[in-house]
């Protein structure tokens, strides 16, 4: 009891009248509680396909089967979705789009369960629903015109219709994306709400 974290090994020594007596009722864990045995974790890649999540590990020896859990933050909590897998492949189809999801695999065989794999993640993308010229004129007369996915058009629309109910931000921020003028990462427009007179949208 009370050893300090790690691997310890046990000597099994005769008594003096050279009988054996063998009392062993646990082995050491990791520190995350996980039984350590010869059996290594495995390692895990994932790919996000169009409406499913790829999932592909390394074969540990001696495994008798996989565990697959899922979280939506690297730090957990994980879920198992699956139990039992056979090989080294798995496909999570219970997905969404735009979602980042986490996994982790775990190995098992009859002397218990692996320490967790890496965790490996993977988002379904949202597809592109066409675009749009959104001008947005403001109440002192000045343009502004952005070339933007509908999805971005449909999020600020969203914006807007949400603080017209009195919540939400007084400003929103339209990407400039390729209208970057200099050195920059990223340019963004700010929009205040009290300052639109109307906009329009032309969708190609």
């Amino acid at each position: 009891m009370n050893l300090a974290l790690g691997v310890h090994e046990v000597r099994l020594l005769s008594g003096t009248n050279g009988d054996w007596r063998l009392d062993v009722d646990a082995i050491d864990i990791d520190k995350d509680g996980y039984l350590i045995s010869n059996s290594s974790e495995p390692t895990l890649s994932a790919k996000a396909e169009s409406t499913n999540v790829n999932l592909i590990w390394t074969e540990v020896s001696e495994a008798t089967g996989y565990n697959v859990k899922r979280a939506l933050s690297p730090n957990g909590p994980y879920q198992t979705i699956a139990t039992n897998v056979t090989g080294t492949t798995y496909s999570d189809v219970n997905v969404e789009q735009g979602i980042t999801y986490y996994y982790v695999v775990t190995a098992k065989n009859a002397d218990g369960v692996s320490a967790p794999s890496n965790v490996a993640s993977a988002i379904i993308p949202i597809p592109e629903t066409g675009r749009a010229i959104l001008i947005v004129t403001m109440t002192i007369g000045l343009e502004k015109e952005f070339d933007l996915s509908m999805q971005e058009v449909n999020s600020f629309i969203d914006w807007y219709e949400t603080k017209q109910t009195g919540s939400g931000k007084a400003s929103y921020a339209i990407d400039k994306h390729d209208n970057n003028k200099g050195p920059f990462k990223s340019r963004k427009d700010y929009i205040l709400f009290d300052r639109i007179l109307t906009f329009e949208v032309s969708e190609y």
